[in-house]
């Protein structure tokens, strides 16, 4: 229920003002678990790719972005973030995850690891997603983040274009053997690097 409320205000709010685009809603499945694997350049990338998305889910995030607001705090933790601890390598953010998937629900991991806030088109990509996906057999969607590394103002004037594309599915059954994982970390950053050359 709370997300759907936050939707209904959230969605006329980005399409209307500020044109948001939202492609690829067909590539995430409605029911059963999916991991979605956005590129990682804004603050603003999880509401957005939260707003775009057909279906509720959930977020692993920096522990940092716990601390500084009580405000905030509660409210990225009624939306379904999940920190991940330094001090234990984030591995029980991981174990909420593998639970969330075995659960059939829809988990969005940054593949970059951190907000990639260099002049880069994408950071180095880590190999957690693909493990996760290997482990959980959940495809993977690689997602398209464009436009709000710029200021805010220039989405409500239309000179920036604010766009989340879901791609086709990445299905870990394709990526057996050894360098598995390795294969499907490459093929996920390969379509999201095509995506952000799309017009």
């Amino acid at each position: 229920m709370k997300w759907g409320f936050a939707w209904l205000i959230l969605y006329p709010l980005f399409k209307a003002l500020f044109g948001m685009r939202i492609e690829g809603t067909e590539n995430v499945r409605r029911k059963k678990r999916v991991i979605i694997a956005p590129n990682h350049i804004s603050s603003w990338d999880p509401p957005l790719v939260g707003v775009a998305s057909p279906r509720e889910l959930y977020f692993l995030a920096k522990e940092d972005l716990f601390i500084p607001n009580a405000l905030f705090r509660w409210l990225i933790t009624t939306y379904n973030a999940i920190p991940i601890k330094r001090e234990t390598g984030g591995k029980d953010a991981l174990k909420k995850a593998l639970k969330l998937l075995k659960e059939e629900k829809a988990v969005v991991i940054f593949p970059e690891g951190t907000r990639n806030k260099t002049e880069k088109e994408l950071l180095p990509f880590k190999e957690g997603v693909a493990l996760l996906a290997i482990k959980t057999n959940s495809p993977v969607v690689p997602t398209c983040v464009k436009g709000p590394r710029r200021p805010f103002w220039t989405w409500v004037l239309r000179k920036e274009q604010l766009k989340v594309k879901f791609g086709k599915p990445l299905y870990p059954s394709n990526f057996k053997g050894k360098d598995g994982m390795h294969r499907l970390t490459e093929e996920i950053e390969k379509s999201i690097r095509r995506m952000l050359h799309e017009k």
